[in-house]
């Protein structure tokens, strides 16, 4: 069998990226949630989202000088259309930088994704028996390969401050700051544990779900 090209390796690894160029890819940032025992939590996050559909026009050469400021400024007005945006700036190739907050109280049973449920980073999930799992969005070991190869880091770190009752967790570092507690995760590249953790909710007396 013939060896690819350069140019046709490249194709090949885009169409076996198909399956997770459905959402943004993050990189070269910092994220944290804080979360209270009662389920009140405020999420942060600064740093880069790439959109990863746009490498297969990249890639495919439908991507030209007279079509490409238009590629980029969708995805832009994808991203500002969310209020929990704060900041974004444009840095080339589907690459944004963007901060970005929200907060809020889970309800008894409730999901939420972050960005939002169809480019999932990060989800919060309350149960009906008290539990809170907090998951993030992880990478098949052939997909990051793959990521790897077309030049996509995903470095950065993620931590959760919480005062709950945290039953599991996969974190590599655990810090103590006063009665709360800094699980953090070092998220060298997309092999990298993805980062999760289980924890019971106290029943709020000031504030019944």
């Amino acid at each position: 069998m013939p060896r690819l090209r350069p140019t046709l390796r490249l194709l090949a690894a885009l169409v076996l990226l198909l399956p997770l160029a459905s959402c943004y890819i993050p990189d070269k940032f910092k994220g944290e949630l804080r979360l209270s025992r009662y389920g009140d939590y405020a999420l942060s996050y600064e740093g880069d989202l790439i959109w990863a559909p746009i490498l297969h026009d990249y890639a495919g050469g439908r991507i030209t000088p007279e079509n490409e400021e238009e590629k980029n400024n969708n995805i832009y007005k994808d991203l500002v259309r969310d209020p929990a945006i704060k900041d974004i700036r444009k840095a080339g190739k589907g690459r944004f930088h963007v901060k970005y907050e929200r907060q809020g109280r889970l309800g008894k049973v409730q999901l939420s994704s972050y960005l939002r449920r169809d480019a999932r980073l990060i989800s919060l999930k309350s149960n009906e028996d008290g539990t809170i799992i907090i998951d993030a969005n992880g990478v098949k070991p052939g997909d990051a390969q793959r990521m790897a190869e077309l030049g996509i880091t995903m470095e950065g770190e993620f931590r959760i401050t919480t005062d709950g009752n945290v039953l599991k967790h996969n974190a590599t570092e655990v810090r103590a700051f006063g009665q709360y507690k800094v699980y953090v995760w070092k998220i060298e590249n997309a092999l990298s544990v993805t980062p999760t953790l289980v924890m019971l909710r106290d029943p709020d007396p000031n504030r019944p779900l």
